[in-house]
């Protein structure tokens, strides 16, 4: 049997772009001192590094950078916000060997969106957002993830800050062969860094087990 692809799709995208429309619509709500033409908000990518690649396996696949203009009106006046997100997307395939199968299906990403500051105020959903919330996000701008439910959380660290991870279980549909795989899903709080929040998030198939101690890896690796 020759080898057979399997990657699960993720319409990213979708997720950067309605992360950056919510940063818009804060800034629009607020007062404060934007130049004629508007702002722009633009993220730090926040990577893995080479030693945690080595350690786990996780090679890198791409780094997205989305822009997402919005447009609002204050005192009669239309301004733009540009908010620009850095998506880094990691992998690790595994070789099934018996099935004559290359599955790629363990993933793990990076989200770095910016703090937009108006004066003295800050606004950025993802800061405000639980590891629940930002799943049943990810169940609606992701394709092929579904019914998340969580299973547990643990303490962590990412870029150098605690955090809380929830794991879910979730649904995902191999796009190539047409079938279902049971998920665990990871998705760390938002923490801080520089002008940025990052979250992260990984998944890779239930029948693996609980990689905890892997993914604490992935995530104690990310820097900026």
């Amino acid at each position: 049997m020759s080898n057979v692809y399997v990657y699960m799709r993720f319409t990213r995208r979708k997720l950067l772009a309605g992360v950056g429309t919510g940063l818009a619509v804060g800034v629009a709500g607020c007062t404060g001192d934007l130049t004629a033409e508007g702002a722009a908000f633009g993220a730090i990518e926040a990577s893995l590094s080479a030693s945690a690649q080595s350690e786990t396996g996780y090679t890198h696949h791409r780094t997205v950078e989305d822009t997402v203009s919005q447009q609002f009106e204050r005192f009669g006046f239309t301004r733009t916000v540009d908010v620009t997100n850095v998506i880094a997307e990691y992998d690790r395939a595994i070789e099934l060997g018996i099935l004559g199968m290359r599955l790629q299906a363990a993933v793990f990403a990076t989200l770095s969106t910016p703090q937009v500051r108006i004066l003295t105020r800050t606004f950025n959903p993802v800061a405000e957002m639980s590891s629940l919330e930002i799943a049943e996000m990810i169940q609606e701008r992701y394709e092929n993830i579904e019914n998340a439910v969580e299973d547990g959380t643990f303490e962590t660290e990412v870029a150098g800050r605690s955090t809380t991870v929830t794991r879910f279980t979730a649904d995902a549909r191999l796009i190539e062969l047409g079938q279902s795989v049971e998920l665990y899903l990871y998705v760390s709080e938002a923490v801080e860094v520089g002008d940025d929040f990052v979250v992260t998030v990984a998944a890779h198939p239930r029948a693996f087990g609980r990689e905890e101690g892997l993914v604490r890896a992935l995530m104690a690796g990310v820097g900026v």
